[in-house]
């Protein structure tokens, strides 16, 4: 059975590539090595959850390196800092030492589970991958493991592993955070539009309830005004 390196980077996004990889016939080795997740209490959530995950489904795992400082990551940068330019960055040691170990170990072939997220950039990881396996004389499988996106979270679920709620670095944490207090405050704000308009709703319906009861026959009253205007027209047209 050929041997497989996959690069994990925790445990949820571990278990779909684990349960596929072996479906196709190979043997993986999960190795988790991601050196830019912050804080270290962050690093160290993710990495037990990987432990748990890698209990559960039975396969090897390989740990390397511990959590950069949040400052040294972000210098390391130099000014790279939006969304999307930076993560290359991110993707690229990884890639790199993986497929490094790949060679180093004897793998038949590596990959990463990055490529199961669907909040990541899939072409840049793959691109980056690609990158590392030729210079390092390695073979990358690529795989688009985002088909069993959902069952991969019912699995995480099932198995109550740690589920994160950020990317990984320091900048995607405060991205996270932005993001999250906008929602608060965009759900704030339909919250009070919505209480604004039903509580004018319900002043209207008070203001008709209590026009109806000051005039209880209104209807009535035009209905016999116009009966008693029919009348009159007709007694006119019936004089001599």
């Amino acid at each position: 059975m050929p041997r497989i390196l996959l690069h994990v980077c925790c445990g949820p996004c571990s278990l779909m590539p684990i349960v596929h990889l072996r479906d196709e016939g190979w043997e993986p080795t999960a190795f988790f090595f991601n050196p830019n997740i912050h804080p270290e209490n962050e690093w160290l959530k993710r990495r037990d959850a990987m432990r748990e995950a890698a209990m559960r489904l039975n396969v090897p795992l390989l740990e390397e390196g511990s959590p950069l400082n949040p400052g040294q990551w972000v210098r390391s940068l130099h000014g790279v800092v939006l969304q999307g330019a930076r993560c290359r960055l991110c993707y690229r040691p990884r890639m790199e030492r993986t497929a490094a170990l790949a060679v180093e170990q004897g793998f038949d072939a590596f990959t990463t589970s990055l490529l199961y997220s669907r909040y990541q950039h899939h072409e840049t990881i793959a691109e980056e991958a690609a990158k590392a396996a030729q210079t390092c004389g390695a073979t990358f499988l690529y795989r688009d493991f985002r088909t069993w996106w959902w069952e991969g979270i019912a699995m995480s679920k099932e198995l109550g592993i740690y589920r994160q709620k950020w990317c990984g670095c320091i900048l995607s944490m405060k991205d996270a955070l932005t993001q999250q207090k906008e929602d608060k405050a965009r759900k704030a704000a339909q919250k009070a539009e919505r209480a604004a308009r039903l509580a004018k709703e319900e002043e209207e319906l008070r203001l008709k309830k209590e026009a109806v009861a000051a005039h209880p026959n209104k209807r009535a009253r035009k209905a016999l005004a116009r009966q008693a205007a029919q009348s009159a027209a007709n007694s006119k047209g019936t004089l001599p």
